[in-house]
């Protein structure tokens, strides 16, 4: 990269610092220190991208090696009708990255839409369990909810797609 774009990815950072700042900041004006519930929604699903062998060659490496989060479909088996298109795949929660207040009540109302079957669990700060782990299904609405009760971070997990499907809720202090 040239100087003159790590100056233009510098100031999208620094914009995009000021911008989060702006909203944190805004969003507590006029607020109580009263400890408050959300409800978050979050869509867990698998993206994908493809295209063909004449434009951009395949991984050297099979994607599915690095992360059991990551699919991929070699030319010839993305598409039997053109045997140069290739296909990569990530399981993903999205938003994947919340933040709260300590002493907030998480409501995660979650909707899976790809992938027939996810292991998924709730860790907290300490690395204990704040939602057990269980099963969760394509096409179905689960409903759990955890108290941010510790500063850190907290994250919903699924093992089955690991470490790609993952979203991170930041509970910073409340004051």
């Amino acid at each position: 990269m040239d100087k003159t774009g790590v100056f233009k990815l510098a100031g999208a950072i620094a914009g995009a610092t000021v911008v989060g700042l702006v909203l944190w900041v805004g969003s507590s004006v006029g607020q109580t220190d009263a400890p408050t519930a959300h409800t978050i929604f979050v869509t867990g699903m698998e993206v994908k991208g493809a295209t063909t062998a004449d434009k951009l060659a395949p991984p050297a490496v099979n994607p599915q090696d690095l992360s059991k989060g990551y699919g991929f479909k070699a030319p010839g088996a993305a598409d039997k009708n053109d045997p140069k298109k290739w296909e990569v795949a990530s399981y993903v929660f999205a938003p994947a990255f919340v933040t709260v207040r300590q002493g907030d009540t998480v409501n995660l109302t979650v909707f899976l839409v790809n992938g027939d079957e996810h292991e998924v669990w709730v860790t907290g700060p300490d690395g204990r369990r704040v939602v057990p782990a269980t099963k969760w299904n394509r096409g179905r609405q689960y409903e759990v909810s955890f108290l941010a009760d510790q500063p850190g971070t907290y994250q919903l997990m699924c093992s089955s797609h690991a470490p790609s499907m993952a979203a991170t809720f930041l509970v910073v202090p409340r004051k």
